[in-house]
């Protein structure tokens, strides 16, 4: 059952503006705002050339911010929500943007969905015992879920909810996977990367049911893990994570759909494991990826060659996300880490 909260009409309550980040950035790269500290920035979406969010959490409150053309602006979340932190953040629109997290201490690992109508929040889904992984809006009222059980034996198995006009219903995988990122073009055309006995796994919902779509023999080995997923069009989607074990060498793995077959990008020169992803617009992506040295590091295919950039130093990305229409990008994450109550949920663009 969908519970109205609370009440505010656009921003009506928000809070005090993101502070400035005085990060050290070098090239296009600038910073544009921050939680407090302790905080943490976990994911972004942009909805239109004038229009993006971000959510996280500060001190164990939920954080959501907006940017609407200028500087980036604290949303108050309903208490009566029950949230404590948010992780995911999909959209279809302005004004319908959800917020997934966890629920506050006393209802233990309870995962909850916060849906934004342009006017109010809304608590719109919940769910005891899991934890959300990934969400996809793929139009107004339809809505993907990926989400896990805590504990176990360690392995994980993701398990899909899925909310139409009829309500939120169960839909089964077509084996066991850990589904990682989701992404929506249409109702009819969805797609889930992740890793399924330790190797890379795509999947495909062509509105009727799942589907495994196979890799390149040359990714698809016995180990490794898709994490990032992002798309402009039906041939041009794009999944990146990395090849081998934790722990051990690795490799990046960056492949593109064109419509018909997945095909492996990586050239010569790139490092890291790949994370996080976003199309640019013009046939290319931006990709985030660990490194050995602490620092994440970021990367954009042109559609020809790759390139690096620097963020900021002493930081890791979480999400990125192209604003549509435009050149800019934003980049959230958590900086200067160290001990936890010295980390900050960080804001950077790329104009």
């Amino acid at each position: 059952m969908v519970m109205t909260v609370g009440g505010c009409s656009t921003d009506k309550g928000t809070r005090r503006p993101a502070r400035q980040s005085a990060t050290a950035t070098s090239g296009a790269w600038q910073p544009a705002g921050h939680t407090g500290i302790p905080g943490n920035l976990y994911g972004v979406v942009a909805t239109g050339a004038h229009d993006a969010w971000v959510v996280g959490d500060e001190s164990d409150e939920p954080v959501v911010m907006r940017w609407r053309g200028g500087t980036w602006t604290g949303v108050e979340v309903p208490g009566r929500l029950g949230l404590n932190s948010l992780r995911v953040v999909a959209a279809s629109g302005p004004g319908d943007v959800w917020v997934f997290g966890a629920a506050g201490v006393a209802a233990g690992s309870e995962s909850r969905a916060a849906r934004w109508n342009g006017s109010q929040w809304t608590l719109a889904w919940r769910e005891r015992n899991s934890l959300v992984d990934a969400a996809t809006v793929a139009g107004p009222g339809d809505v993907w879920v990926a989400a896990r059980r805590p504990g176990g034996d360690g392995t994980c198995r993701s398990f899909l909810r899925h909310r139409t006009a009829a309500g939120w219903s169960a839909v089964a995988l077509p084996s066991v996977v850990c589904v990682h990122a989701l992404h929506a073009l249409s109702p009819h055309d969805v797609w889930a990367v992740g890793e399924g006995r330790g190797r890379p796994v795509t999947l495909h919902w062509d509105g009727h049911r799942w589907r495994t779509v196979a890799l390149p023999p040359e990714v698809a080995g016995p180990t490794g893990e898709l994490r990032g997923l992002a798309a402009q069009s039906p041939t041009q989607l794009w999944a990146v994570g990395r090849t081998g074990r934790m722990g051990s060498v690795v490799g990046p793995i960056a492949v593109r759909w064109d419509g018909h077959k997945w095909v492996s990008v990586v050239g010569s020169g790139v490092v890291g494991k790949f994370a996080n992803a976003a199309a640019d617009g013009h046939g290319g992506v931006f990709v985030s990826a660990f490194s050995a040295s602490g620092d994440d590091l970021l990367f954009h295919y042109d559609a020809r060659q790759w390139s690096s950039e620097h963020v900021a130093s002493g930081h890791s990305i979480t999400g990125l996300a192209v604003i549509p229409g435009t050149s800019q990008v934003v980049a959230v994450g958590i900086c200067c880490e160290g001990y936890d109550e010295d980390t900050s949920g960080k804001i950077w663009m790329r104009r």
